[in-house]
């Protein structure tokens, strides 16, 4: 993936700030307090506090992505995760 159009954009950030809200509702973590601004995107990378992505950074290269759907899912595995940690840690309590 090269670039990403602007309705891809705004899809991102729209599924990062659901994927925000669900987090938040299920186990109170905020990723970062950046519940108001979890992922901005340009053309050529996508910047965020909330996510770690692939590279664990801020800012996030769009062609480390193979298309949206992957993207998607990287978002999507992050937060799974999150919330399976948080789970597990209560269980243990």
């Amino acid at each position: 993936m090269k670039t990403l159009k602007k309705d891809e954009q705004n899809y991102i950030e729209g599924y990062a700030a659901a994927l925000q809200d669900v987090m938040r509702e299920l186990t109170g973590d905020d990723l970062c307090s950046k519940s108001y601004d979890p992922m901005t995107c340009e053309d050529t990378v996508m910047h965020s506090y909330a996510f770690d992505m692939k590279d664990g950074g801020r800012h996030h290269d769009v062609k480390d992505y193979e298309d949206v759907e992957e993207i998607k899912r990287t978002l999507l595995w992050e937060v799974v995760s999150n919330i399976q940690s948080d789970l597990y840690s209560k269980k243990s309590r």
